[in-house]
């Protein structure tokens, strides 16, 4: 009678610790999924045109083209190189579009300002921005 009692005991232990282990299991695909969902909101980058660029005082103005209209989007200006020593100097600059998954077809024209006083390249004067994909050099006075 106590050997049918140890074996039963025994049984459920292991029932027990078997379906605590699925419910392990479950919960880190669940952990996995919710993450993965999570990664696809990450900002990717994207395309983009330029209409109009313009400089007024420190602040650089571009009027810009995409598409979407869903998800969301942003825009960040960084150099692209070195500045040049030349007369007067010039600096490399691009702006990258920034865009989670986004499959609307909408085209947004949007006016972005970034501030471009820390890319003066003489304490007082000119500096030429040379904006990547845009066709013109970009006089900045100040």
């Amino acid at each position: 009678m106590k050997k049918i009692f140890y074996i039963l005991i025994g049984t459920s232990l292991l029932f027990i610790l078997g379906c605590m282990t699925n419910k392990t299991k479950a919960n880190n695909i669940a952990k996995q999924w919710s993450t993965a969902v999570a990664d696809s909101t990450e900002f990717a980058s994207t395309t983009f045109t330029f209409k109009d660029v313009k400089v007024e005082g420190d602040t650089l103005i571009a009027n810009v083209q995409y598409s979407g209209g869903c998800g969301e989007h942003k825009f960040e200006m960084k150099k692209n190189g070195f500045l040049m020593k030349s007369l007067p100097p010039k600096q490399p600059i691009q702006i990258i579009h920034l865009s989670t998954v986004d499959h609307c077809r909408s085209l947004i024209n949007e006016d972005l300002k970034f501030d471009i006083s820390s890319f003066r390249g003489t304490p007082h004067g000119t500096t030429v921005l040379l904006l990547e994909n845009w066709t013109s050099d970009i006089i900045y006075s100040y």
